[in-house]
């Protein structure tokens, strides 16, 4: 079991003491648990086998039983006790953007609020409004949340997926019976959110397959087992389906379970047309006896080459005009990690960050980073403790310290500026030009209309003294609609003054949506990649990132932070 899942388990423990009204103590003490198993460097078995965890702060005895419980069973007596003594969709609330346990509390002690269902009720009822913390706003707020959740059921973030789904294939990697395994579906297409999580095996031994399938660690449950298909849930309550395919049809099927259904209706009107016909198993000649061999299967590239086209990437498979572009073969050389030079985003102690400078930029060389810039919290974000002007000007000399003392890699000054509600910075013109790099985002008042908001973003945008738009729909993945305004609009602006936006990689945001950064891309402004990383591991999450940019059909020259800084600061110049 990862860290991530003890410390959901005990941050739902925190809540569900609290809305039943227990010790605010033993609250707090849940809590601090959560995030020291959250922020621990090495999985908490391991932690486990190297001694008592009461050695760790926040982990207390009777907590340190509770964790090996979880080992041990995957759950907890005071856990489970809470659950049964509370309505079954209770945490589900906890999913409402502004609905925290003190809410939760109250909807249930004097609404009888235990669940989504009768949220909605107690919304349409307008019973909400007139408990006493709520009000009128609140009501129509939770209504939008409720429709975003409805809009987003079943689906989780891909980033989620990922860390559930990378584990399991590389201990399937690792069967002996297995000769080769891959994730597919929409993970493997990098769609932003997920449904279920598809593996793809090659053996000649599927139930040796199957069997190690589930007893590996994170499959919680067995749903249906056969021969060549097994179904089981994994932690994170993912479903996950396991195809096992002989090495001869491995290709074949995972194109097949790759998808997406929109692509491969395409593909299969081109084979008809071709007199063949295709299916998880191959390609085929519609006139061939029964039994005779595929034209193609082995590999992905053979199947596409028997339809006359180059093989496509697996994040453009979403029928979107690939087909054509590969009969032309027109394919754009999509962007890969390899080809980011430097991170443009990211936070230290100086603000909200958990490293330091040199800290951050060790990690960043060790990581492949040719260059770095630091680009703490402005003022306005003061529960992120944002620098004012004399800590931001001792924070430059700071990071021109830091850049003398540490080799391999150039620290850059930056600041990620607030954009204030009226579309003006957060910090004078004049110290913004001192660095070299300055990143505008917004951070409060997102819910101004769409009117207002593009004028905000074009003021800011015009002001002369940003150069990029930091994660610029302001949405959160699964937890925060994306704000509105006229996307056109912004991307002329950014032409006009030179302004990149950027495609915010953290695995909370994932901001812009790749259909945004093709657009901006179409347009002719270009992107920047980071990872707005407030740790030293953070930057691993360039590859979601890269993922947008490559579903996007982003080519290096698209992005800014391919170059070289002096190279990628002559764009910003006209150079």
């Amino acid at each position: 079991m990862r860290n991530a899942e003890y410390a959901r388990l005990l941050a739902q423990t925190a809540a569900l003491i609290e809305i039943s009204g227990g010790n605010v103590y033993r609250v707090r003490a849940f809590q601090k648990a959560a995030r020291t198993v959250e922020k621990l460097p090495i999985s908490l078995e391991e932690a486990m086998n190297d001694g008592p965890l009461t050695r760790l702060p926040g982990i207390g005895k009777s907590i340190a039983a509770d964790l090996v419980s979880i080992r041990d069973s995957g759950s907890f007596e005071l856990y489970n006790e809470l659950r049964q003594s509370l309505p079954d969709g209770i945490l589900g609330l906890m999913q409402v953007q502004g609905l925290g346990p003190k809410k939760v509390k109250a909807l249930y002690t004097h609404l009888e609020v235990g669940d989504l269902a009768s949220l909605e009720k107690a919304v349409e009822d307008g019973t909400i409004a007139q408990l006493p913390g709520f009000g009128a706003k609140t009501q129509d707020n939770i209504r939008r949340e409720i429709a975003r959740l409805r809009r987003q059921a079943g689906r989780r973030p891909l980033p989620m997926a990922i860390m559930v789904a990378g584990p399991i294939v590389e201990a399937l990697r690792a069967v002996e019976a297995v000769e080769r395994a891959e994730v597919g579906g929409s993970v493997r297409r990098r769609r932003e959110t997920v449904k279920d999580v598809d593996f793809v095996v090659a053996s000649t031994d599927p139930e040796a397959v199957m069997e190690a399938f589930v007893n590996l660690d994170g499959v919680r449950e067995v749903i249906a087992r056969g021969s060549t298909k097994t179904s089981v849930i994994l932690d994170g309550e993912f479903q996950a389906d396991l195809r096992v395919v002989a090495p001869e049809a491995f290709g074949s099927a995972l194109h097949h379970f790759t998808g997406s259904k929109e692509h491969h209706v395409e593909l299969r009107k081109r084979a008809k047309s071709m007199g063949l016909k295709i299916s998880e198993y191959g390609v085929f000649k519609v006139d061939a006896p029964e039994g005779t061999p595929p034209v193609a299967s082995r590999t992905e590239q053979d199947v596409y080459a028997a339809l006359g086209l180059a093989w496509i990437p697996p994040e453009m498979r979403e029928n979107t005009g690939e087909i054509a572009a590969a009969e032309a073969d027109a394919l754009p050389s999509l962007l890969s990690a390899a080809d980011i030079q430097g991170d443009l985003h990211m936070h230290t102690t100086a603000s909200d960050g958990s490293h330091t400078i040199a800290q951050m930029a060790e990690a960043a060389r060790d990581f492949g980073h040719k260059y770095i810039v630091i680009t703490d919290h402005s003022q306005a974000s003061v529960v992120a403790n944002g620098l004012g002007p004399d800590r931001l000007r001792q924070h430059m000399i700071d990071i021109d310290a830091a850049n003398e003392a540490i080799d391999g890699i150039e620290i850059k000054k930056g600041i990620e500026v607030d954009i204030l509600k009226d579309g003006s910075l957060d910090l004078p013109g004049d110290l913004l030009d001192e660095l070299d790099y300055v990143v505008g985002s917004v951070h409060a008042s997102m819910k101004q209309d769409r009117q207002t908001m593009t004028e905000r973003l074009l003021k800011a945008i015009s002001s002369g003294h940003i150069h990029a738009l930091g994660h610029p729909t302001g949405r959160l993945l699964g937890g925060r609609d994306p704000f509105e305004f006229d996307f056109q609009a912004i991307i002329q602006a950014c032409l006009k003054h030179r302004v990149a936006l950027e495609i915010n990689a953290s695995a909370g945001r994932m901001d812009l949506k790749d259909e945004h950064a093709r657009l901006a891309a179409q347009a002719g402004v270009p992107l920047v990649i980071n990872t707005d990383s407030h740790t030293t591991t953070g930057f691993a999450q360039i590859h979601f990132g890269v993922g947008i940019a490559r579903r996007a059909w982003l080519e290096p020259h698209h992005v800014l932070n391919t170059l070289p800084w002096d190279e990628m600061m002559n764009w910003y110049k006209g150079a």
